[in-house]
C-alpha cells in the first residue's frame, strides 16, 4: 500500500488535492489509522485516481465525476460540442475585430422594434430602393437568405440588431419596414457609396431562440463500410470550391489549417485532430458522411478526387455559417499518410 505522499507522487499531484477529492467523496483510502491520521492507498485506489484525472481532463466537473456512468457520455459530448460552437462564434467575431478595428467593440444601447422580431425570408436584391419597392431584382451573391430578429436584440451567428440597424460581423446595415416587407441597405465596407437593397418578406412574428433556429442534420445513419477511407489522412489545403484545388498551389497557408488529421477505422469510428487542441475528438462515419465533424448534429459529406494518379479526400466544413446561415464554409482537402 501507498502512504498519501507516495500516492500523490505517482500522479504528480499535491497531497492537498487528494484530501480535497476525499472530502468530495471521489476517493476513499483503503485504510486510515484513526490514531495517527495516516492514510494508505492500494492498487484499486490507483485505478480510481486514473479514472478521476482522465475524466477531469475530458471536461467533467467533480460533481459529474462523482455521479459518473458511461451512459452520461453522449450528453457530455453534446454539451462540449455546443461549447465549441459558441467558442467558434467568438473566434469569428474576434477575427472580424482584428480585421476591421476596435470600432466593432462598440455596443449600441439596444432599442426594441416589435415589428422586426421574428423570421424574414429574402425575396431578392435590388439596385436601389425604388427598384426594391417594385421588386425589380438582380442577380447577386448576397447570402443571408433567412434573417432572424431575436427578442431583446440577442445576437446569433455573426448577426445582432437594434431598432433600425442590423450588424453582420460588425458592419452596420440600416433597415426600414413597410407592412410585411423589410428593406435592408447593404453598404460596401470598402466604398460607402456602393450600396444595394436586400428585400425580405415577413414569415412570422414568432419569438425565436437560438436553439429554435439552429439547423440540425439527420445524423441517425446506418453504418455502411468504406474500405477506401480506412487509415490516416492529413490535411493539405482548405478551398472554397473542390474543383479549384491544385496540389501544386495551395489556397490556404498551413498555419491557417485548423483541421490537422482524420483517422478512420473499419468499425465506423473516426479520430479527429485539430491543431488548436491537444485533445483528440472521436466521432462516427458511414459511407459518404462524417458525423459531427466539428459541430453537433451535422453531417459532412465527403468524396474522393483523383489528381495526377493520387487520391485526395474532400470533406465539407460545416461551421456556424452552416447551422445558422445554411452556408458550407468550404472544403478540407486531405491526403492519405
Amino acid at each position: 500500500m501507498y502512504k498519501i505522499g507516495d500516492f500523490a507522487n505517482i500522479f504528480n499531484i499535491s497531497i492537498k488535492t487528494i484530501r480535497f477529492y476525499e472530502e468530495k467523496g471521489l476517493i476513499v483510502p483503503k485504510f486510515v489509522d484513526i490514531y495517527s491520521g495516516y492514510r494508505y492507498f492500494d492498487e484499486k485506489n490507483v485505478e480510481e485516481m486514473i479514472e478521476i484525472l482522465a475524466l477531469k481532463n475530458l471536461g467533467f466537473s467533480l460533481e459529474e465525476i462523482k455521479e459518473f456512468s458511461f451512459d452520461k457520455i453522449p450528453k457530455k459530448i453534446k454539451n462540449l460540442e455546443e461549447e465549441i460552437a459558441k467558442m467558434q462564434d467568438k473566434v469569428t467575431n474576434l477575427k472580424n475585430i482584428a480585421l476591421h478595428g476596435k470600432e466593432n467593440l462598440k455596443m449600441e444601447k439596444f432599442i426594441n422594434d416589435e415589428r422586426a422580431i421574428g423570421k424574414w425570408h429574402l425575396l431578392g436584391v435590388a439596385e436601389n430602393i425604388e427598384q426594391a419597392k417594385k421588386e425589380i431584382f438582380k442577380e447577386d451573391d448576397f447570402i443571408i437568405n433567412e434573417l432572424y430578429f431575436l427578442p431583446n436584440g440577442e445576437p446569433y451567428w455573426v448577426i445582432r440588431w437594434t431598432k433600425g440597424s442590423i450588424f453582420t460581423s460588425g458592419q452596420e446595415y440600416k433597415y426600414e419596414i413597410e407592412g410585411n416587407r423589410l428593406y435592408l441597405t447593404i453598404t460596401s465596407s470598402i466604398d460607402s457609396s456602393d450600396q444595394k437593397i436586400a428585400v425580405y418578406e415577413l414569415v412570422d412574428n414568432k419569438k425565436y431562440s437560438i436553439e429554435d433556429i439552429r439547423l440540425r442534420d439527420d445524423i441517425n445513419k446506418e453504418f455502411i463500410p468504406d474500405n477506401e477511407i480506412v487509415g490516416s489522412w492529413k490535411t493539405v489545403d482548405f478551398v472554397n470550391n473542390p474543383s479549384s484545388f491544385n496540389p501544386k498551389k495551395h489556397q490556404t497557408k498551413e498555419d491557417d489549417l485548423r483541421l490537422e488529421k482524420l483517422v478512420f477505422n473499419s468499425e465506423g469510428e473516426v479520430e479527429i485532430k485539430f491543431k488548436d487542441n491537444e485533445n483528440l475528438k472521436y466521432s462516427k462515419y458511414t459511407k459518404d458522411y462524417v458525423i459531427n465533424l466539428v459541430l453537433p448534429d451535422t453531417l459532412s459529406k465527403y468524396e474522393y478526387q483523383e489528381i495526377d494518379h493520387k487520391t485526395y479526400l474532400v470533406i465539407e466544413w460545416k461551421s456556424g455559417d452552416y447551422i445558422f446561415g445554411r452556408i458550407i464554409s468550404g472544403y478540407y482537402i486531405l491526403e492519405k499518410e
